[in-house]
């Protein structure tokens, strides 16, 4: 009977010492997940940005079809996309200014750095292949993300 008493203060201690050591593991956990959400957030806000540049880059790509050349539709009656409307069109839509941009220009949540449009004046087509720039916004409190492109 005087052996179990002992057995019992055995297991007490182990499980005293074991507290202290998931104790030790929250402050690193807290930061795993700070670093696992800015991460989250910073994908997200270049996923919508990326949305948004396909719907205005498909808008401005719109646009530039609409640029038909009125002097080879007078004189042959076949419909030409013009390339250099078309160019100056995408520019516009996309704020590619050579200057300043006109009064009222509302910036979206992206940058467009380049932006080569190319046209098919015969088949009636507009390409655009853009480099879109998206800041972040927790990235910079992350080590290593300050930098870093999607």
């Amino acid at each position: 009977m005087s052996e179990s008493p002992r057995r019992s203060t055995r297991v007490q201690r182990r499980v005293g010492e074991e507290r202290a050591t998931a104790l030790m593991l929250a402050p690193a956990l807290v930061l795993i997940v700070l670093v696992l959400g800015a991460i989250a957030v910073d994908l997200s806000l270049v996923h919508t940005a990326r949305r948004s540049a396909y719907r205005s880059l498909s808008a401005a790509a719109d646009d530039a079809a609409a640029m038909v050349d009125s002097e080879e539709f007078q004189r042959t009656g076949r419909v030409w996309i013009d390339p250099d409307a078309a160019d100056r069109v995408v520019r516009a839509h996309l704020g590619l200014f050579d200057g300043d941009p006109p009064e009222g220009f509302a910036a979206p949540a992206f940058r467009v750095v380049s932006a080569d449009v190319t046209t098919d004046p015969s088949a009636g087509t507009v390409q655009i292949d853009a480099v879109v720039e998206v800041p972040h916004v927790l990235g910079p409190a992350v080590p290593g993300l300050e930098e870093a492109s999607l």
